[in-house]
């Protein structure tokens, strides 16, 4: 290979084992790259000057042929009725993506993007309706979560990432199994699947290729309806309800775990008592959990969160049959901390 390529690499896009080749040609051991790693991904380095264990004429030669890329923050916003904060940051090529960070009883969970808005159209949705740009590559997500843990989580504070911001992390699963591989990695961020989410709104496909994927994760699947009606009409583009149920419990059994299903409960159009008892009988002996979301008003959205009073009668009808229930009671309302809605409040303002 020429040592020196006209244009640098982007580092954070390799896998480890690339980066390992690149350094075996450069005549080094195999430690380095966990060295490196430890560093990227560890410590957060953004220089190469940085890295004290590696000699210096390494260090100059690994600048010459990489670039180490970053976020810059745009804007951001803090809750004032609990621990969530949103952040907006912002692309090399400009473009603006939302992170959140939320902590409850110590334990931090970072919520991260996948896309640059999001082209599937849910009715609901506020990310969808500010416009799909592009897909985001492995660096910019990893970069999401060392910004978070470099800057806000404090040292060895446990944490989680759930990629449940702007867009589907299966319509970019090229780069998000990239980003994937770095943070099951020991020398990066160590994680496993009880501690990393992938959400999805649900491609039965999609679902079924990355059900033997060596990668660990744990998977939540948008469902948001009982009937393929509803569903079409709430979720245009994802798949039908059968078939995605079906999917998702093919990946539950080979993984020996459990998926969960998201349900966003919508006043007046998903939260009946037939549709308790239909998700009920949909779901009853099969290996998920379902995770209730009362929805999250935005500015210009037509739909409503429910009464308290339907939602306890929605979880009643559920439980007796249904696998666990849980009820997530969204933080940073006070902020606006659904998806999309920092972007399109600087896109207004643009």
């Amino acid at each position: 290979m020429n040592e020196y390529p006209t244009e640098k690499l982007n580092i954070k896009n390799l896998s480890p084992a690339e980066i390992s080749r690149i350094l075996a040609d450069l005549g080094e051991k195999r430690h380095r790259t966990t060295q490196v790693l430890q560093w990227l991904f560890q410590k957060g380095v953004t220089d190469f000057s940085e890295m004290t264990n590696l000699s210096v004429t390494l260090r100059n030669r690994l600048d010459r042929i990489f670039r180490i890329s970053s976020l810059k923050v745009s804007g951001s916003v803090a809750s004032k009725e609990d621990k969530s904060q949103k952040f907006l940051l912002s692309t090399e090529d400009g473009h603006h993506i939302e992170s959140v960070l939320m902590e409850a009883r110590g334990v931090y969970t970072v919520c991260v993007s996948s896309q640059i808005g999001c082209p599937l159209g849910c009715a609901f949705c506020s990310t969808g309706s500010g416009g799909f740009e592009r897909s985001l590559r492995a660096d910019e997500i990893l970069n999401q979560i060392l910004f978070h843990k470099k800057t806000l989580i404090p040292p060895r504070r446990r944490y989680n990432i759930v990629f449940m911001g702007m867009g589907d992390p299966l319509l970019n699963f090229e780069n998000t199994g990239k980003a994937l591989e770095i943070i099951n990695n020991i020398d990066a961020f160590a994680l496993g699947e009880k501690r990393i989410t992938v959400s999805t709104a649900g491609f039965p496909d999609k679902i079924r290729s990355i059900t033997g994927s060596p990668l660990k994760f744990s998977l939540a699947v948008s469902l948001n309806s009982t009937t393929s009606e509803i569903r079409k009409k709430l979720m245009p583009a994802a798949g039908g309800i059968d078939e995605v149920l079906d999917a998702a419990e093919r990946f539950a059994v080979k993984r020996k775990t459990r998926t969960t299903l998201e349900y966003v409960l919508l006043s007046g159009i998903n939260d009946s008592p037939e549709d308790a008892r239909r998700l009920s009988s949909l779901t009853a002996g099969r290996p998920f959990k379902i995770n209730l979301i009362p929805f999250n008003e935005w500015d210009g959205c037509e739909f409503r969160r429910p009464s308290e009073r339907s939602i306890e009668r929605f979880i009643k009808i559920l439980l007796p049959k249904a696998p666990a229930v849980t009820v997530r009671r969204s933080q940073g309302n006070d902020i606006n901390a659904a998806c999309g809605q920092l972007r399109m409040s600087r896109k207004r303002k643009a």
